[in-house]
Order: structure tokens, then C-alpha cells, then sequence
């Protein structure tokens, strides 16, 4: 197994510019769709019920975090 992890390139959405003098140039050349557009649809998908527990988790802390600040002043007032 490699030492360092393989980079994950990300698809190129335009294509190449040329590189050499008196090159037509393209301008406004419409993004090239490939499979990969329809990821992020297939992410939410598989991982809403993880983000779904996450924010009940992040929720609950809030929540008790409140309720000892608001334990806290109300030992302290009646000091």
C-alpha cells in the first residue's frame, strides 16, 4: 500500500485552453456534463439520515448547555 494517499482529481468542467500563438479561441463554450453533476443529489440522499442525528445531537447539547447556564444563574441570584 502507497505511502501517501492518492489525490482525487476533480472532473474538468471546460475544456483545455490552447497553448500555442494564432489558436481559435472559444468563447462561452458551454460546460461539458458529465455523470459526475448528479453527485450531490446522490449524496444527500445517503447521508440525510446521518446529517438528520447529527442536528438532533447538536440540538440536544444546545439545549442542555442553556438549561445548566440558566441552572447556574438562577444559584447564583439566589446567593
Amino acid at each position: 500500500m502507497p505511502r501517501t494517499p492518492r489525490r482525487r482529481r476533480t472532473p474538468r468542467r471546460l475544456p483545455p485552453r490552447p497553448t500555442y500563438s494564432g489558436a481559435p479561441e472559444v468563447e462561452n463554450a458551454a460546460p461539458v456534463v458529465t455523470a459526475q453533476d448528479d453527485r450531490p443529489a446522490r449524496y444527500v440522499e445517503r447521508e440525510s439520515p446521518f446529517l438528520a442525528a447529527e442536528l438532533r445531537r447538536v440540538l440536544s447539547v444546545t439545549i442542555v448547555s442553556f438549561g445548566l447556564l440558566a441552572a447556574l444563574v438562577v444559584v447564583d441570584r439566589l446567593q
